[in-house]
């Protein structure tokens, strides 16, 4: 069998490499110089930054993580650094901070300490987002699962849910502080997102001691090393489909790629252009099209003097008041931003190296420029980037006084920029928006009405190191149809304890 896919995010990696360790030859096109999509790195003035995986998790004993790289054999190359703490959350109308602990009881024990009433009820929160996550059981690698599964209060508004346990409104923007990792929005983000990323990072939150593109490495080098190729600057143009079945996918230079199967790793907003001959349909395509994207991102990256700022080995939130814990994804431009995600790179003797700041934003922000390039935007631009950039950093100086004395080099990236990198149309950061209103509206299958052509990634269920693994495996599934292979992966795993 012979599989071609369109896109080295994530997903597509993943995709690959449980493929080439069933022994299918496997060919992986990525557009881009490096393959990874969001667990690519950069370089500048010497400097490694992370494009888009700061923070990590589920490299725990049981974890996803930790059981898909054990299976694939990579698991001890993999430099994973774990964290005591959670994150940090710092209001800055109050100076109040919260320094969250991994573990459930020690999360408990913490916050029962700074909110004493509410002992019982954080008891049953903490109780409860653990419950929830346990719904989605391939989340454990216990099983396939699908939407019948799952209880209402799975798909209930995510501050409804916080609502339902805790009492104090402190308390409760403290749980949700967490929400520019899924880019929540009041009253439309599921529980069941809030819940999996909590349980995610309460049990295990870690990060990439020399940066997450050595997972890529890892992941790539298990494709090739089975007979498989990643071909990067390799750029798909065409998916030439006939009879409903997918013949060959062309790249822009006119190499054709053929397969018993593809699956796409790409937006799929970015892939319906690409379709040649009759497939996809127009009610289909308009479906896709309608459904929105989550929040895009602006970046502050800062570079760091040697000795001025400790390592704190966990990500640090800074948010301007409670009632604004909410507001970070669905905003008024004037008074942005409202938070901001600090994440750090680790220097020499307990000294940070550099320090991401990380704020939601609105593609809407930059659409006036989004016919421009790299290197060729006006003026106009470059004052609104650099404003922004200072707005942020004025957030970032109420936790860290002096910021910017601290700093040998600071720089800033734009929606734009992760639109040109990633390649999602409107640079939603995490994919397709899930909506709790209409659930069904925002969930799209892994198989399409081509045959042959499956879906992988983000866009497909849910986002991030947690959730595109658990893709994978499905995607893999409706190849392997009458094969569990989710069996065959534990087997694996049983096998090498």
């Amino acid at each position: 069998m012979e599989v071609v896919i369109i896109g080295s995010g994530m997903g597509g990696l993943f995709c690959g490499a449980i493929l080439a360790k069933r022994s299918v030859r496997v060919t992986v096109l990525e557009k881009n110089a490096v393959a990874g999509g969001g667990l690519q790195i950069f370089v500048r003035n010497g400097e490694h930054y992370e494009t888009g995986m700061h923070i990590a998790g589920g490299f725990n004993e049981g974890g996803i993580l930790n059981s898909l790289c054990r299976y694939l054999g990579i698991m001890e190359r993999l430099r994973i650094r774990h964290s005591d703490l959670m994150m940090s959350v710092t209001y800055a109308d109050s100076g109040c901070t919260y320094d969250l602990p991994a573990g459930r009881d020690a999360f408990v024990d913490y916050l029962s300490g700074r909110f004493p009433g509410e002992k019982e009820n954080i008891r049953r929160y903490v109780d409860a987002v653990f419950r929830l996550s346990h719904e989605e059981k391939l989340f454990y690698l216990e099983s396939m699962s699908g939407m019948n599964d799952h209880s209402d209060e799975f798909f209930m508004p995510a501050d409804e849910f916080i609502a339902g346990y805790i009492k104090d409104s402190e308390l409760r923007a403290v749980l949700a502080s967490i929400n520019p990792l899924y880019s929540g929005i009041l009253g439309h983000s599921p529980a069941y997102i809030h819940v999996m990323i909590s349980a995610l990072f309460m049990e295990n939150p870690c990060w990439f001691d020399g940066g997450s593109g050595q997972l890529a490495d890892a992941l790539r080098d298990v494709i090739e090393q089975n007979g498989g190729k990643v071909l990067t600057r390799c750029e798909v143009t065409q998916v030439r489909v006939s009879d409903m079945h997918v013949e060959c996918v062309a790249d822009k230079d006119g190499n054709e790629y053929r397969g018993d199967w593809y699956i796409s790793d790409i937006h799929p907003h970015s892939l319906i252009p690409m379709m040649k001959g009759k497939a996809f349909t127009t009610g289909y395509c308009n479906r896709l099209e309608s459904i929105p994207d989550t929040a895009s991102a602006f970046k502050v990256y800062v570079r760091l003097k040697p000795g001025t700022m400790r390592f704190p080995g966990h990500p640090v939130c800074v948010i301007d008041s409670k009632e604004n814990t909410w507001k970070m994804a669905q905003y008024d431009a004037v008074e942005w931003p409202h938070g901001v995600n600090c994440f750090f790179g680790e220097g020499q003797d307990g000294y940070s190296s550099h320090l991401t700041a990380y704020c939601l934003m609105d593609f809407a922000e930059v659409s006036e420029w989004e016919n421009t390039r790299t290197g060729h935007r006006d003026p106009a631009y470059e004052a609104w980037k650099k404003e922004r950039t200072e707005r942020v950093l004025d957030l970032v100086e109420k936790r860290f006084p002096g910021i910017r004395e601290m700093a040998d080099d600071i720089f800033a990236s734009s929606p734009l920029t992760f639109r040109d990198w990633f390649g999602a149309p409107n640079a939603g950061a995490y994919g397709y928006f899930k909506d709790c209103g209409n659930v069904a509206a925002s969930q799209i299958p892994i198989r399409t009405k081509v045959r042959n052509l499956l879906l992988t990634g983000q866009n497909v269920n849910m986002h991030g190191i947690g959730g595109v693994p658990m893709t994978a495996i499905e995607t893999i599934q409706t190849i392997f149809a009458d094969e569990p292979v989710l069996n065959g992966i534990k087997e694996v795993i049983s096998n090498k304890k």
